[in-house]
């Protein structure tokens, strides 16, 4: 999904995971018409987001963020080893090895974002949207994104890559969508268009 700043990317984006509601059109997700009223209803359909801007309780361990929400336990008490269970079998789906018990401050960026994917990928997620993802990443934490991305393309999880990057772009992506002005401009194989092309359609 592509654009300038400004194009609408990111709004449509957060339409899809439920944080903004739609001012008109329908989305459609396996020829069923779909309506989310909160994040919550989004992820049930099977949509999750990974955000530009990391949304961590910094403070604690990748596997207490990976549970929030959904944190094994008896009565007031936490079951730690559980947790940490899960949240490893989490890391396994995306093939990521941590450890669990860190905190998340204490990751580089890159691996943040991997804990962000693997909450997404482990609550179900058949549709990942990435919003800018590699905007905070060095070359290497990219790479290592973009191979992400293919491993989870090849398990049929459908990826909507939200850049403006026109080499990540032609990389990663089977079709590209521009939005210009909060309008839709049109729908191309990538492996059909050319860069120029798609910078006119862009601007």
């Amino acid at each position: 999904l592509m654009g300038e700043n400004g194009a609408g990317k990111s709004t449509l984006g957060k339409i899809l995971a439920g944080i903004y509601s739609a001012d008109e059109g329908e989305v459609f997700i396996g020829g069923s018409k779909s309506s989310f009223k909160s994040p919550r209803d989004a992820r049930l359909a099977g949509i999750g987001m990974v955000y530009q801007e990391l949304s961590f309780c910094e403070n604690l361990s990748v596997a207490e963020n990976l549970c929030l929400g959904d944190t094994p336990k008896i009565g007031p008490f936490i079951l730690r080893e559980k947790m940490n269970e899960k949240a490893a079998k989490a890391l396994k789906m995306i093939e990521c090895d941590l450890d669990v018990t860190s905190t998340v401050a204490s990751l580089p960026l890159g691996q943040q974002q991997l804990v962000q994917i693997a909450g997404a990928v482990a609550g179900g997620a058949s549709i990942l949207i990435f919003d800018e993802p590699t905007s905070s990443l060095s070359k290497v934490e990219s790479q290592r994104l973009m191979d992400l991305i293919r491993n989870l393309k090849a398990k049929g999880v459908t990826c909507i890559y939200v850049s403006h990057r026109l080499e990540e772009i032609f990389e990663i992506c089977d079709d590209v969508t521009v939005l210009r002005d909060g309008q839709y401009v049109g729908t191309r194989p990538v492996k059909d268009i050319s860069r120029d092309a798609m910078i006119q359609m862009m601007v």
